[in-house]
């Protein structure tokens, strides 16, 4: 009896053992884990937020007043929405002054502080920079690659304070110009603690559930883990992706066609699963060869421009616009109907014939709407809203036709 005694209380400590051990390295491995899944995502980020500022922005950082303040309201609102969209909690980039001062070239805000008026403004002052972001620009020759290529990545350790747990990442650019400065990103990690704690229980209660149950254990374990795995393989690859591809088109600052094509898989997919439709507008400026043999292809660019910003300003704020290709443009017109499309066409169409800039070239645009159905796959949605451009074109230009 008390052999067995031995035997069972023995078999009680090395089961103990090796769950303690389990345990133990199963916590560290989950943390390293998550690290680096997090580190991942800081980085995809911060490849991400020089494409959403314009080229040339921080060439010209130098003074308190060399950017406006529509532009840094500009920066504010675009890296609030990448930092919403990526799941973030701080973007910003800094420079460092002719007085040796760090400053915030631009940043992202949460609502609550655009609300009341207390994001952090262009050229605010920085003292909480990191030894890590300073060393940056101390020794700026470091890890240097070339010209406007990103400098290596480095990982701010993990800190804390009043407002949670953070990981940090810094990345320093050199502009073509020469100008150096650093890209920034925050993530709350304040959740890893949490995800580890629930993880050990997890692994206590199924090491003793294995001891009873081994196979149904062993089974349900392994279709999780490869569950979770592919899950884990797709949202990296679409963070790699998009991180990779820039959103902006380069001559007229609004979406190109990788982000029109995102967007409407989006909304049509929204739709699918029983959201509300969506108006699609596609735009195409009159005779803009005869612009280019006449006033020359700057000319042109000029005109693109222009015609871009006019239809920004005359469109929702969520709404998305883009540069379609050459001179055709698209507007993605969300939660509306057919006529509320046509009312924003004509809208467009008419700002851009009256805009004082555009008469000199008696700029006009011809415009194909439609609104997206259920019962049409998106290849034939596009394909008959293009059909309709081109006869409100064959029927003398300068108007909106729409799908019917």
């Amino acid at each position: 009896m008390k052999r067995e005694t031995i035997k069972m209380i023995a078999a009680v400590g090395f089961t103990l053992a090796i769950l303690t051990a389990y345990s133990v390295l199963n916590y560290f491995y989950e943390k390293n884990r998550l690290i680096a899944q997090i580190d991942k995502q800081l980085y995809s980020a911060a490849v991400a937020v020089p494409f959403v500022l314009v080229n040339d922005f921080h060439d010209r950082t130098t003074t308190s007043t060399s950017i406006s303040i529509s532009e840094d309201n500009q920066n504010i609102k675009n890296l609030s929405k990448l930092n919403n969209q990526l799941g973030t909690k701080f973007l910003y980039t800094v420079i460092r002054d002719i007085n040796g001062i760090y400053r915030i070239s631009s940043s992202s805000a949460l609502a609550s502080e655009i609300a009341k008026n207390k994001e952090v403004r262009y050229f605010t002052p920085y003292p909480d920079a990191s030894e890590v972001l300073k060393k940056s620009f101390e020794n700026p020759s470091i890890n240097f690659i070339k010209p406007n290529k990103i400098y290596k990545a480095q990982y701010v350790p993990i800190f804390s304070d009043r407002w949670g747990t953070y990981r940090s990442i810094v990345l320093p650019i050199r502009t073509l110009k020469g100008k150096l400065y650093v890209v920034g990103v925050d993530m709350d990690i304040t959740y890893v603690n949490t995800v580890l704690k629930e993880n050990t229980i997890k692994t206590i209660l199924s090491f003793f559930l294995f001891l009873i149950s081994i196979i149904p254990i062993v089974i349900t374990y392994n279709l999780m883990l490869k569950r979770k795995q592919k899950e884990y393989q797709e949202v990296h690859k679409l963070y790699i992706d998009k991180s990779k591809l820039s959103i902006t088109d380069p001559l007229t600052k609004l979406y190109n066609r990788y982000k029109l094509d995102y967007e409407l898989e989006l909304q049509y997919n929204n739709l699918q699963r029983g959201g509300n439709p969506f108006s699609l507008l596609i735009l195409d400026i009159d005779h803009f060869k005869n612009i280019n043999d006449q006033y020359g292809h700057q000319t042109g660019d000029q005109v693109l421009q222009l015609f871009a910003d006019i239809l920004k300003k005359n469109s929702r704020i969520t709404d998305t616009v883009g540069r379609w290709g050459g001179e055709e443009f698209m507007v993605i017109y969300p939660n509306s109907d057919l006529e509320k499309g046509f009312i924003l066409a004509e809208k467009l169409r008419l700002s851009i014939m009256e805009s004082k800039e555009t008469q000199k070239y008696n700029l006009t645009v011809s415009i194909g709407v439609g609104v997206c159905k259920k019962n049409i796959n998106l290849d034939q949605f596009l394909k008959k809203v293009d059909e309709t451009l081109y006869q409100a074109k064959k029927m003398g230009r300068n108007q909106t036709i729409k799908v019917i």
